[in-house]
């Protein structure tokens, strides 16, 4: 807790130990991100160092993998949930993929999906994810949506905007996390706000308060009064934070949020009662 408010990181991305340099370093190199010195090292240790530093209560572990490795993942990314009750495991998914083995991870503590439709290369509305988004409807398990660029590198269309419209449209009672406030134009977050009620979208990379990559977003959020009226105009009650870690830095980008000028209630919202609401889980009694 800082200052306060419970602050819950709604995106994050971790490796294990031995594999987590090779991986950040050849995702940074492909897309070109140029990190700088700040980037995290990926792994739960330096994410859980990074959090006791910066005052960040829980952390959403958005992990994902090629097909053939999901279900290492998966079952990795659970157990370190199960370890320490501050990670908040989402499970990765894949066209395909059964209902029984996504009901299987929801019993072992899945509390949501996640989906990176670019690096996984799959449509968000593929026919093979129906039954997928049939047991997030009926067990009310958000999926998390990549949204939009990144990097200076465009691997696929996935997630530009029409497939991620399409894929909140045909499936209007799945609630949506979308993420990189859904790829940094203004125009298209007012837009996706103001047309569908089943949307959380989240501030990763696009909204910094410190850039760890190089960075491609519009710089209408570089300016915090800009930034403050978009919000309210989304509602606060529908903006969640989120850093992307290891690219983007917790940290600095939950104070960034708590220097806005919006109300404590606002701020509340936004740095965690969102996430911990959208994903079913009151506010760690130990706070």
């Amino acid at each position: 807790m800082k200052d306060g408010f419970v602050i819950v990181d709604g995106h994050a991305h971790t490796y294990m130990h031995n594999l987590a340099p090779k991986i950040t370093s050849s995702f940074t190199e492909l897309h070109r991100m140029e990190p700088t010195s700040s980037m995290g090292e990926g792994t739960v240790e330096d994410l859980l160092e990074k959090m006791d530093a910066g005052g960040i209560d829980m952390t959403v572990l958005a992990n994902f993998g090629p097909n053939k490795a999901v279900d290492r993942i998966n079952a990795w990314n659970l157990g370190n949930s199960r370890a320490n009750d501050r990670l908040i495991p989402l499970v990765s998914v894949y066209p395909g993929m059964t209902a029984e083995a996504l009901e299987d991870l929801v019993d072992q503590g899945a509390k949501g999906v996640k989906m990176h439709n670019v690096i996984q290369e799959y449509d968000p509305c593929d026919p093979g994810l129906d039954e997928i988004y049939s047991v997030c409807a009926s067990r009310n398990l958000p999926v998390t949506l990549h949204c939009g660029e990144v990097s200076r590198v465009h691997l696929n269309d996935f997630a530009d905007e029409e497939h991620i419209e399409n894929a909140v449209r045909s499936h209007k009672d799945v609630r949506f996390v979308l993420t990189h406030l859904v790829a940094g134009i203004p125009e298209t977050v007012f837009h996706m706000a103001s047309s569908y009620s089943n949307i959380m979208i989240d501030t990763s990379i696009a909204f910094s308060g410190e850039h760890c990559i190089h960075r491609i977003h519009d710089d209408f959020w570089e300016d915090d009064d800009n930034v403050v009226e978009a919000f309210r105009k989304v509602g606060c009650d529908r903006i969640a934070f989120g850093s992307d870690y290891p690219y983007g830095n917790p940290a600095s980008d939950a104070r960034r949020i708590l220097s806005l000028d919006l109300t404590d209630k606002e701020k509340s919202r936004i740095l965690g009662l969102n996430t911990l609401e959208m994903y079913g889980m009151d506010i760690p009694k130990k706070l």
